[in-house]
Order: C-alpha cells, then sequence, then structure tokens
C-alpha cells in the first residue's frame, strides 16, 4: 500500500485479517499492562502501509482505542494525576511530532529499531514501588515521555514509572494511562495533520483499526485482575524484540 491507496487496500483478505488479529491483540495489551498496543501494530501495519506512514497512523488508531477504554475504565481515572502528566509532556508530544516529520523513512526506521530495543531493557529497570517524586521532578519526567512519544512509538512505557511514582496501581492505573495517551495520540495527530504527513487515507486507515481494537478494550477488562502481568510483559518484550529487529532490517536493507 502506497500513500496514495484507499481504504480498500487494507480490505484484501491477508492485510484484514493480519491488522484485525493485532489490533486486538495489541488492544488488550494497551489496556492490561498500559504499554506494547502500539508495537505490535506497528509490526502488523510497517508491511502494509510503509515505515513512513507508521507512527502517523497508529496516533490515530491509539486515539480510537484510548476512548473505549476510557470508557470501560472512566471510574477508576485519576483526574488530578493526569493534568500533572500532561502539563509537563504536552509541550514534548508537540516538539518531538516536529521533529518526527524531518526525518527520512530510513531514519524512522533506524529510530524506531533501536527504540524498541532499548525500551526492552528499560522496561526490566522500571521501579515496582512507589517513588516519593517532587513535582518539579514529575514534571520533568513527563515532557520527557512526551518528546519521546511524540517522535516515536511505544513511548508509552516511559509513562509507567511517572504513574507508579505517583502511587497508581490496577484499575486506576490503566485508567489513567488511557486519558494520558488519549491527550498525547490526539495532539500527535495535529501536528501531523498540520505537517502534511497525515493524510485522510491514512485518518481513515488509523479509525478503521482503532474501531478493530475496541473489542479487546472490553476482554482485558474481564483479563485484568486474573492475567498474571509477569507472563503478559513476558510476551510483550517479544513482540518488542521482534518488531524492533524487524525495523532495523528495513533500515539496514535500505543501504545495499
Amino acid at each position: 500500500m502506497t500513500e496514495a491507496a484507499s481504504l480498500l487496500d487494507l480490505a484484501q483478505p491477508g492485510p484484514a485479517i493480519t491488522v484485525a488479529v493485532a489490533a486486538f491483540f495489541a488492544s488488550m495489551a494497551s489496556a492490561i499492562t498500559g504499554a506494547g498496543g502500539a508495537i505490535i501494530l506497528s509490526f502488523a501495519l510497517a508491511p502494509i502501509i510503509g515505515v513512513a506512514a507508521v507512527v502517523q497512523t497508529i496516533s490515530v488508531a491509539m486515539t480510537v482505542s484510548h476512548l473505549a477504554r476510557i470508557e470501560a475504565f472512566r471510574r477508576e481515572i485519576d483526574w488530578k494525576v493526569s493534568r500533572i502528566v500532561l502539563a509537563g509532556s504536552i509541550p514534548g508530544v508537540i516538539l518531538g511530532a516536529m521533529i518526527y516529520t524531518r526525518l527520512s523513512e530510513r531514519a524512522i526506521a533506524l529510530l524506531l529499531g533501536s527504540f524498541m530495543l532499548i525500551i526492552v531493557v528499560l522496561k526490566r529497570r522500571l521501579p515496582n514501588r512507589r517513588l516519593n517524586l517532587p513535582m518539579p521532578v514529575i514534571l520533568l519526567f513527563s515532557f520527557g515521555f512526551g518528546l519521546v512519544s511524540g517522535a516515536t512509538i511505544g513511548g508509552g512505557i516511559l509513562l509507567l514509572p511517572i504513574l507508579a511514582a505517583a502511587g497508581l496501581t490496577g484499575a486506576a492505573f490503566v485508567a489513567t494511562d488511557a486519558v494520558i495517551g488519549l491527550v498525547v495520540h490526539l495532539v500527535k495527530s495535529l501536528v501531523f495533520g498540520s505537517a502534511a504527513v497525515l493524510s485522510w487515507n491514512l485518518t481513515l486507515i488509523g479509525i478503521v483499526v482503532g474501531v478493530m481494537m475496541i473489542p479487546g478494550v472490553y476482554v482485558a477488562r474481564v483479563l485484568i485482575r486474573r492475567m498474571p502481568l509477569s507472563i503478559h510483559a513476558g510476551l510483550i518484550d517479544a513482540v518488542i524484540v521482534a518488531g524492533g529487529l524487524g525495523f532495523l532490517y528495513r533500515a539496514i536493507g535500505s543501504f545495499f
């Protein structure tokens, strides 16, 4: 599929099944752990729409998915934490997204592939207890999260220690992550649209993929208190590594 291709190209049996399955599991991953959904989607979408269109298309899809997650977990949202983190992250998102729009396809592939492998290591080092961080530090970390999220996919992994530092766990963690993620992806989509890297075709594809993700949100709501997170985290790490190596292969292959 090219940038100018229509949504009908995604409706072919092979691509449609691949994206639908990826969307379902991406939605569950994002709803259960707060991270990993965008990375799973990128692995499925990149061969279909191209590396250069992945981040902006996924931003649209994740916006739709986060809306569904907010509805499913609306009673557990911590609005105070959401406002604090967004205050620090939105400027970073805008800056990161602007940087992304100026990268070549090869640079994008290198950036995404390298970042995916790095966050596997980072994830293993995340704190598993509440941290008593002062407000300026939380705002600074939130800006860093926004900067990375604006320029890459999978930046949500950096949000996990921030929410942990705020003392959020369980459904409150997932619900608050959804609110922050919604605003982040909405801001990214607006920046990409203004920079003319998010076409109407990609927007429609993103909306369709986002709708495909909705069932996974409600399955995750049932499973969230039953599935051991350690098992799921291991599966997500495997997907992250596979996706990262895939992007690096694309980037390195372009040199030959």
